[in-house]
Order: structure tokens, then C-alpha cells, then sequence
């Protein structure tokens, strides 16, 4: 590595999420070098302070501020840079997976934002030299080998051993006795970074093949995976592209982990029983399939693993290479972190969901308010709370930055005297309905506080945040004998086929198709734009059941994030509107 860098910077403010360093729709390709052309493309302009676009190959350091890279789990994001010619990263704060996937790369980053004057700007010559112990600040030493070897798999293939540390005995949380029990040590403390035995590893079609890749060209094409039962696969992300826009290429992508499944003799495999047809999205399907368990490290290359913590699994989004050297060792390096605890209180009103309560939250603490931490769920509302509540809250733990959500269903408790970071308590008694406008999901606010009445061209159901069996049930419940308002198309995909099944049994279907709901099968579909109901023009307006409402994330208009009756209540409005007007 050379270790003097100089060169011009560019500068960018808080909250530049992976959306916009790479937008999704490039991201259906093994050819990571076609990757560099489009960083930072859909850079907001309020993050950008010089306004002038990111120019690849001009620039070789990036300057952030908080949470640089918060959003999605995508390692393509810190490699787009990369090939863009950025060599050194420099933010006050960092999103966890962003973090640990440019280490896995190589990419020198640091936490050092001092190290050049609060006033740079973009198009300034700046000099950063990577022989001072300041730019490894707050970083694990073992971080900084990893760097400094050129990447976690080059690093691994020097056989050199890890130190696996422990800590004094200590009380425990939750996700730290899973952690402990997973690195095969007695007790845990934040600040440790532990080699830990995968119990599940998630996967798809969009980060599936990269991963591939990488594990024939490290290890050989004879390579085989040291325990196929961890994998669980299935195509969900790129299935439907073709119904939104010429792009058969992206097909590629399912067919290259179809041939590593079948190579590998994966046998947890979920296949597309038909063209644009996905079984299941992941965080829904495997659940309902019996395959997660509780009191488990479950991982993911997807940033809404955390939704595992619903089912009592510390469970968390990691990027391609980690997902590679899992098949190689079935282990992974895990920063132990700290936990936050939330209790919640008082039972939901008639009107108001899960989808309200995480809203609330994330208004509250913001987009960074649990940045690298565990959120913990405590308090009586609990027993009030469905497989599928708990499913929507931990889904979007990950919008304010955390690891994981996670509830207490399994075996493992944490100890009455266990260390939180913080502790927070909400009472959901008196909870409304929550929207949260453009750009960011923290944006929420009482749907009732809304300053003007916002017209809406598209309402979607669907996505592992609101696609699950009690969200068709809401939205059909509020859709019940009325009909979609002219000029506002409603499309609902329901989360996974058995999901679909248990609503034609139930009646939701006949209910939703009368009142003029198009139905389409399961697929992440239009919450990463991927999809029908993507939104294909910048005035258009959408109102969706999903989680993120980034910049370019549906697609070129504007989401407002809601639960899936307010969604249905919009549809019927032609405006953002109020559920509770529609339930008896």
C-alpha cells in the first residue's frame, strides 16, 4: 500500500447513504469495474456542498461527516468508490456495514475527520499519510492488518491465527450471551472483536454471484463450501426488472447463482417456480419455512437481516466477502457492540400498527440515534405484539443505524444487571398514525401534521417490511368495499407465495382485486425499483409500505414511508390520508 496519499478531495455532508453512492440499478452485474462510472450519481444536492458532481478518476480522497455510508448492506458501494479512484475515506461517522465492508476491501478509512481542516473543499489538494498512528485511531488493530494486507480474503489466505479474546466474567445482554456462545468463549464486552461461528448465513441473486466470484478466484474453481446447511438462498431482488424496464441482462444475475446452487448442492435453495416469480422475499420466507431459529448468530447480505431479531436471533447485514469467507471457514469477524435498551408500553389504537411505532422511533432518535448498536426490546406492550409486529419493528431498526432489533422470544434472557448504552422507553397507547415524508425514514411525523394535502400518483404494499400476512390483512380490511381513486395506481405483492395462498383462503384477494388493487407476485419489487410500482418520473409521488424512502431508491420520484392501511387509506383518497376513517 502506498502510504503517502495526495490528491484532490471531494466533500460530502451527513447521511450519504449506499443509494446514493451506487445506485441500485447498477448493481446487477458481476463487472464490479463498470461500477466507478456511476458513484455517487445520485448524490443529493443538500449533501453536497461545492455542488459540482463527482468526477471519477479525478479525485483520490473522499471527506464526509456522520454516518457516511448508512443504508443498504451493498459491498459494491465502497467498491464503486474504489474503482472511482478514491484510495483514502475520511468521516466523523460511519455506517457499520459501509465500515466493516470497505475494510474487507482494502479501502483505507478512518474515523480521523481532523486530519484535514473543518473548512476543505471539494477540488483541494490534500495529503494524508497512512504511516501516522492517527489515521488508525479508534480502529482494531486487527482492522488495520486487514487493510494493510489488501482485503479480509487476502488476508485470510496468510493463515496467519486471529487471537480470540474474552472477557472478564460480567453481566450480559441478550445479543452478547448469542455472541459468546457463538465464539465459543464465556463472557463477551463491547469493543471486542470476536471470530464467531455462523449459524445461518442469508443470501440472493443480487450479492450471490459476486460472492462466487470471489470464492473461484481466491480458492480455486474446485472449491467447495465447508457447510452448504448455513447457506439459505433465494432469488427475490431481480426477478421483475424486466416488467419496469429493458434490462434482460440483469436475468444474469439469477441464472449465475442458479449454476453456484447447483455446483455447490446448496439444499436450502429457494428457486423461481416461474418467470418473474420469487418464492419468497428472504426475512419473510425462511421464518415461515422454519429455518431461523432463536438464540442464533444469524447473518445476511442484506441490511434488514436485522429483522431476525424478531424471532430472537442476533442477526445482522454483512457485505459479499464476508458472506465469501463464511463459505470458506463458516466463521466471521464481529465487533461486539453495545446495547440500547427499549422498552415499550401501552397497547396500539384501533388504526394504528407496527409500521406506526417504528416511525415514532426513528422521528425520535433519528437516522444515526443507534449507529453500531444492538436495539433491545423490552416492556409489557410486548405480549401485544404478533410475529409480524415484531417483524416490521426489527426490519427497520437498521434505519437508525443499529446492528440489530432484537426481542426476547428464545431460551436466553438477558441478566438483570446487564450494561446498556442507554435506555429509552415509548408508550404506544396514544400512538397515531405515523407517515415519513422524503428523503429519510427519521423524516416521520403524526400524519396529521402534514402541512399540505399530498396527492399521490402509486400506493404500494408490499416488501419484507410490509408484505407480510397481517399487512395484506389491513390494507384489505381499510380497501373493504370501496374502490382505488381515479388516477392513483394501488399494487400490492404479498411477501412470500404461502403468503399469498393464506390470503386467497382468507378472502383478502377477492376483497382487494374488487376494490381495483393490481396484485403481483412475490419480489423485493418496487422498494429498491426493481419492480412494478417503481416510480418512472421525478413529480411522481408514491406512498409505500416499505423502509427506505432514499433518493432514487423506488425509482426517480418521491416515497412517503407509511403503514400498509395508510397506504390503502391513500389509495382510496387519491391523497395521504388517515386509515382510522375506514375501519368500522
Amino acid at each position: 500500500m502506498t502510504q503517502l496519499i495526495q490528491g484532490e478531495v471531494f466533500v460530502v455532508g451527513d447521511d450519504v447513504n449506499t443509494d446514493e453512492i451506487i445506485p441500485a440499478h447498477y448493481c446487477t452485474t458481476t463487472d464490479l469495474d463498470s461500477l466507478g462510472t456511476h458513484a455517487l450519481e445520485d448524490l443529493h444536492p443538500s449533501k453536497n456542498p461545492s455542488g459540482e458532481p463527482f468526477r471519477p478518476g479525478r479525485y483520490r480522497l473522499l471527506i464526509a461527516g456522520e454516518n457516511f455510508g448508512c443504508g443498504s448492506s451493498r459491498e459494491v458501494a465502497p467498491i464503486a468508490l474504489a474503482k472511482a479512484g478514491i484510495e483514502v475515506i475520511l468521516a466523523k461517522s460511519f455506517g457499520r456495514i459501509f465500515y466493516n465492508n470497505a475494510i474487507n476491501w482494502g479501502l483505507a478509512i478512518s474515523r480521523a475527520r481532523h486530519l484535514v481542516p473543518d473548512d476543505v473543499r471539494t477540488g483541494q489538494t490534500v495529503e494524508i499519510d497512512l504511516d501516522d498512528e492517527t489515521f488508525w485511531q479508534d480502529m482494531a488493530p486487527l482492522h488495520r492488518q486487514i487493510i494493510q494486507a489488501g482485503g479480509l480474503t487476502a488476508f485470510n489466505k496468510q493463515g496467519k491465527e486471529i487471537h480470540q479474546p474474552s472477557a472478564p466474567p460480567r453481566p450480559m445482554t441478550l445479543a452478547e450471551k448469542i455472541l459468546a456462545r457463538a465464539a465459543g468463549v464465556q463472557y463477551v464486552q463491547p469493543g471486542m472483536l470476536l471470530s464467531a461461528e455462523v449459524d445461518r448465513v442469508i443470501t440472493h441473486e443480487l450479492t450471490l454471484p459476486v460472492a462466487a466470484e470471489q470464492l473461484y478466484q481466491a480458492y480455486g474453481a474446485d472449491f467447495r463450501v465447508k457447510d452448504t446447511e448455513k447457506i439459505l438462498f433465494v432469488a427475490d431482488h431481480t426477478l421483475q426488472i424486466p416488467l419496469v424496464r429493458d434490462d434482460w441482462e440483469s436475468q444474469q444475475m439469477v441464472q449465475k447463482a442458479l449454476v453456484f446452487v447447483k455446483e455447490q448442492k446448496l439444499p436450502h435453495a429457494f428457486l423461481p417456480p416461474a418467470p418473474f416469480i420469487s418464492q419468497g422475499i428472504c426475512h419473510v420466507l425462511f421464518p415461515e419455512k422454519g429455518l431461523i431459529r432463536p438464540d442464533t448468530l444469524v447473518v445476511g447480505t442484506d441490511s434488514h437481516s436485522c429483522t431476525y431479531g424478531a424471532f430472537g436471533c442476533f442477526a445482522f447485514g454483512i457485505g459479499n466477502t464476508d458472506l465469501t469467507e463464511i463459505m470458506v471457514s463458516g466463521k466471521l469477524l464481529v465487533n461486539v457492540p453495545q446495547t440500547v435498551q427499549v422498552e415499550l408500553s401501552g397497547r396500539l389504537p384501533r388504526g394504528v400498527y407496527a409500521k406506526d411505532v417504528i416511525l415514532y422511533i426513528l422521528s425520535e432518535v433519528g437516522q444515526n440515534g443507534f449507529t453500531n448498536s444492538v436495539v433491545e426490546f423490552s416492556g409489557p406492550a410486548l405480549e401485544f405484539l404478533s410475529s409480524d409486529d415484531r417483524s416490521t419493528i426489527a426490519n427497520m431498526t437498521v434505519e437508525g443505524g443499529a446492528s440489530c432489533g432484537i426481542f426476547p422470544v428464545g431460551r436466553l434472557r438477558s441478566d438483570p444487571d446487564a450494561v446498556y448504552l442507554k435506555k429509552l422507553s415509548f408508550d404506544l397507547a396514544g400512538l397515531v398514525p405515523y407517515v415519513a415524508p422524503p428523503y429519510k425514514p427519521d423524516n416521520g411525523m403524526p400524519l396529521s401534521e402534514l402541512d399540505h394535502p399530498v396527492k399521490i400518483d402509486t400506493a404500494w404494499v408490499g416488501s419484507c417490511t410490509g408484505g407480510k400476512l397481517e399487512d395484506v390483512a389491513a390494507a384489505a380490511a381499510v380497501m373493504s368495499g370501496r374502490r382505488v381513486a381515479s388516477g392513483v395506481r394501488f399494487i400490492l405483492s404479498p411477501a412470500t407465495m404461502g403468503i399469498w395462498e393464506e390470503a386467497g383462503r382468507r378472502g383478502y384477494a377477492r376483497e382487494l382485486l374488487a376494490a381495483g388493487v393490481q396484485l403481483f407476485p412475490s419480489s423485493c419489487g418496487a422498494c429498491i425499483a426493481m419492480g412494478p410500482g417503481a416510480l418512472s418520473d421525478e413529480q411522481q409521488v408514491g406512498v409505500f409500505a416499505s423502509n427506505r424512502n432514499f433518493k432514487g431508491r423506488a425509482g426517480k420520484g418521491r416515497v412517503y414511508l407509511a403503514s400498509p392501511a395508510t397506504v390503502a387509506a391513500s389509495a382510496i383518497a387519491g391523497e395521504i390520508a388517515d386509515p382510522r376513517q375506514y375501519l368500522a
